[in-house]
Order: C-alpha cells, then structure tokens, then sequence
C-alpha cells in the first residue's frame, strides 16, 4: 500500500469492515451485549457510537501526529520502550483471538446454514485463511472498499424487508438472560466498545498513516463509527420484532434471513461467510506480523491456526458469551490508556506549536 491514498470514505469502510464481521452481521453481538436487555438496549447502541466515533479519532490523531502505525506507541501513555514494545506485543496477541472467535463462527454458519458439523466449517475457515496469510496476503483491508459496501447494502435490505413482514415493535421488560459478565446494559456496552476497540485500533492507524490528508483520517474514522452505530441499530430493531426467535438462535439475522426469498438467504450467507473469512484474515496477518519472525515462519502460522481452531470448538455463543466479555475487560484498560495518550500527545504537540 502505497502512501497518501486512502480517502475518507475508504477509512470508513475499512473501519466498518473490521468490526462487521460474523457477531456483528449475523446478529449475534448485538444480540448478545443489547437485545437480551429489551428497549434499554437502545441505549447502550447510542452509546457505543459516539465512543466509536471518538476511539477513531483519537487513533487516528495519535496516529497522524506521530507518524506511525506501531500499537504500542499509538496506545502505551509511556515512552519508556520496553513498556511500548510490551504492549504492542500484547495487542498482537489479542488478535489472534479473531481467528479463535472466527473458527467458531464458521463452524456455527455451517451448522446452521447446511446442517453439517460445526468441526468442518471451523477446518473451513482456518484452512482458508491460514493458505491466505502463508502467501504473504497484504491485509485483506484493500477489499474492504470493495466488499464493504455490498455488505452493508445486503444487511440493511434484509433488515428492512423483514421488519415490513413482521412489523416493528419497541421491545419492553424481557426475562433473557444476559452473560453473568456482562449483567447490565452499561457493562454490556462498554465491554462491546472495548473488546471491538482491540481491532480497530492496529486497522484505524494503519489507514491514517496512509489517508490523502489528516481531514480524510479523521473525517473517515468518525463516519466509519457513525454508519456502525446506525447498522447496530438496525440490526437491533429488527431481532426486536421476535425476541424469542432471535435469542434462540446463534446467527439471529441469518435466520431471519431464511424467511425471505431464497435468492436473499443465498447473499446473506454468501456475504456472511466473507465476513468471516476477511475479519480473521485481516487480524491473524496482523498477528503474525508482530509474532511470529524468524525462520519456520509458515510452521508457526500452520501451528498458531490450529491451535486457534481447537480453541475456536467451545463454540460461537460461548465465546461471545463468556471469551468476549474478558476480552472486553482487557480492551477497557487499552481504551483507558488510548485516552491518556492521546491527551499526553495533545498536549506535547500544542506545546510545540507555540514553541
């Protein structure tokens, strides 16, 4: 990728590329950390998007105004180099959790969609990726602004058509069960930001480092988190036109889906498996980058994928359920620190300004 040629709106669909994988466009997540919570739910969507708004900017700032895109350095509030070499390498290790969270997914899509086992569709989609990432892939990010577009045209087409058959409701006080970690709306909805927010940052610096101008790096992060929360919201009013049926199912709107004509049902599992396959490509490269050097490097990455695959058998829901909420608890400690270094690196740069 060369410098320079990223514009806004490519930032922004790189940046909802990255967070719409399988939880997201299956309705899974949504589902999980806001549906269980009835009409409140809402709520902590409004939330999530102005903080998705404000997390990519703050990166991309960071970012712009220290030329980089290395994690550590976009998020460690210390210059001292081995904290900053500490947490770079323990963001690169989070991301291997995609592949883990992304194994499980393909194998509930098989499941789901073809009635085959869960085990052959996890094989499926780190087989996949793992021959992607061997031949030296680039970050499947470069698709995104093709990809990205459809996906979100197909999503909002199949939310629409089935909130018009079955009607919309405002949900009210539901007896769903939320995950024991993440019991409240609040909790829910900073867990969701959080655990999102340790992919997004390493994808967002990378894109402002290579946007046409800082207007485009920050403009293109805010939409980006902008068109999240509405499709979030989207997504949620349509899972609340059948709140038994969607919290019954581990890929809620692809089985809505399947009651529309076949020919939609075709495209959202055609676009969903992509989702799948292009979020753990995109973060397991990211992974090997900072992990895995030296020789026997496509050993390592053959070894790191299987064990991500085993992982990846607990299932969809119970990663989401459980995995993801301790994920998001680490992620919050990330957000907080992105926090201070942005403001430390505020600071400095209008320190020099004046000098």
């Amino acid at each position: 990728m060369q410098k320079n040629e990223l514009n806004f709106l490519i930032i922004a669909f790189i940046y909802v590329g990255t967070i719409m994988g399988a939880g997201f466009a299956s309705g899974r997540e949504i589902w999980q950390f806001f549906g269980v919570f009835g009409k409140v739910g809402y709520m902590g969507i409004g939330f999530v998007t102005v903080m998705f708004m404000i997390v990519g900017f703050m990166t991309s700032r960071i970012a712009r105004l220290k030329n980089t895109n290395d994690i550590g350095k976009i998020v460690a509030p210390s210059d001292n180099r081995f904290f900053i070499s500490f947490i770079g390498w323990l963001m690169g290790a989070e991301l291997l959790i995609a592949l883990i969270y992304m194994s499980a997914a393909g194998g509930a899509f098989f499941k789901q969609q073809f009635g085959l086992s869960s085990f052959a569709g996890g094989a499926v989609v780190v087989i996949f990726v793992a021959i992607s990432v061997m031949g030296g892939l680039d970050r499947v990010s470069k698709i995104f602004r093709f990809i990205v577009p459809v996906l979100m045209t197909i999503v909002i087409i199949t939310c629409i058509l089935v909130v018009f058959r079955r009607g919309f409701v405002v949900a009210t006080e539901t007896a769903f069960e939320p995950s024991p970690l993440a019991g409240s709306w609040p909790v829910a909805a900073i867990l969701f930001l959080a655990f999102n927010a340790l992919g997004v940052i390493p994808i967002i610096a990378s894109a402002a480092t290579h946007a046409k101008s800082e207007k485009h790096a920050y403009s293109g992060s805010i939409i980006g988190g902008l068109l999240l929360g509405a499709i979030a919201l989207l997504l949620l009013g349509t899972m609340m036109t059948d709140m038994d049926f969607s919290g019954s199912k581990d890929m809620p709107m692809l089985a809505f889906s399947e009651k529309l004509p076949p020919f939609l049902n075709l495209l959202y599992s055609i676009i969903l498996f992509f989702a799948i396959y292009s979020c753990a490509t995109s973060n397991f490269y990211g992974f090997t980058l900072r992990m895995i050097k030296g020789t026997h490097r496509n050993l390592k990455i053959i070894a790191s994928a299987g064990i991500s695959f085993v992982l990846g058998l607990m299932g969809f829901t119970t990663i989401i359920e459980y995995v993801l909420p301790i994920d998001g608890y680490f992620g919050v400690v990330i957000v907080l620190m992105l926090i201070a270094n942005y403001i430390k690196t505020e600071v400095r740069h209008r320190r020099r300004i004046k000098e």
